[in-house]
């Protein structure tokens, strides 16, 4: 069986980097594609082994030796689309396209979920993070019509490194992962920095770091330039998300799916709830986690000690209780193999 695993985006890559090592030793051979990545990235990420755009790759000949095709792209439309060219191609060729799968590599629930799901019906295999959105969609879709075809939907866990990257640091770390759009409230991500600039003057013996979870431009400046900063108020360098996931006490952040390796790897998380449990803010999937608070109630970086770590029972629903993703989508994909030949 040769796979295929195309990505566009930093946490895509990397999960299908990961992927493609887990299956290499049980002796699978794993092709990554997809274009070169723009800016400065978050995640050390290898370069893939096809540099492609998403766009050409659908009429590429590679595709025609390939057994199973994974898609993870930032943009679930962008899957809908290779789909019908991909296989629009191979019925106008009269060959048979390889097996398609996909799915959301962050955990999603409710009206988010459906949405997902209802871009990548047209994949073989679904798959999601936890056992939670398995339940989720087989009770979201339990009354659809036969001929709304639903494909198998497997739970393949989180697609990042198990073991944590490195040992908590010595000198207490806050570690706030920045997202791009989100707060989407005018002035609310000035407002969030400023804080914590606030928290880092009084506490020196803190180190504060802002790391970014997505690319940037090198010429974007995050930090506010109205205020004294803080000289324990860090912005991170490029590449050092999974070390400082590791090396923090702490991981703050409005809803950054990496925040959830820091919970799987014991860090106390901070859930900023300010913004409320909305889907544009991507808080609705953290409702239950036991980690979400209010700025104001945490007066100072110490107090930060006092807060517990996420919801073991929410997080192994989540997909954290899941050691064996590439396992699962290996028997998913050799079931499927078996039933076409039969």
């Amino acid at each position: 069986m040769t796979l295929l695993l195309v990505s566009d985006g930093g946490l895509e890559r990397s999960a299908c980097v990961l992927i493609a090592q887990a299956l290499d030793h049980q002796g699978l051979q794993c092709i990554t594609a997809g274009p070169p990545l723009q800016g400065h990235q978050p995640l050390a990420t290898a370069t893939p082994q096809l540099s492609i755009e998403v766009q050409q790759l659908a009429a590429h000949p590679l595709l025609d030796q390939v057994t199973a095709i994974g898609l993870f792209l930032q943009d679930p439309n962008q899957v809908q689309r290779f789909i019908q060219t991909y296989q629009g191609l191979c019925s106008a060729c009269g060959r048979t396209a390889a097996t398609l799968f996909s799915g959301p590599l962050v955990p999603l629930v409710g009206d988010a979920l459906i949405r997902d799901l209802s871009l990548r019906l047209g994949c073989d295999l679904l798959l999601v993070s936890g056992e939670h959105q398995r339940r989720q969609l087989e009770s979201l879709t339990f009354n659809w019509p036969a001929s709304l075809r639903l494909p198998p939907v497997i739970s393949t866990g989180f697609w990042f490194p198990q073991a944590e990257a490195c040992a908590t640091a010595d000198q207490p770390l806050l570690l706030a992962l920045i997202q791009e759009r989100i707060p989407t409230h005018i002035g609310a991500r000035e407002q969030l920095l400023r804080q914590l600039n606030t928290w880092a003057r009084q506490r020196p013996d803190w180190t504060v770091m802002l790391q970014r979870d997505h690319s940037w431009d090198p010429t974007t400046v995050l930090l506010p330039n109205d205020v004294p900063l803080a000289d324990n108020l860090v912005e991170a360098a490029p590449r050092q998300l999974l070390p400082l996931l590791g090396s923090c006490k702490a991981c703050l952040t409005v809803s950054s799916p990496w925040s959830l390796a820091a919970m799987t790897w014991g860090r106390i998380p901070i859930i900023v709830g300010d913004y409320g449990i909305h889907d544009e803010q991507n808080t609705t999937g953290f409702f239950g986690s036991g980690a979400m608070h209010r700025l104001r109630s945490i007066p100072h970086l110490d107090a930060i000690n006092d807060l517990p770590l996420a919801n073991q029972a929410w997080l192994a629903g989540m997909g954290g209780e899941i050691t064996d993703g590439p396992n699962r989508l290996m028997n998913a994909l050799n079931a499927l193999e078996h039933r076409a030949k039969r």
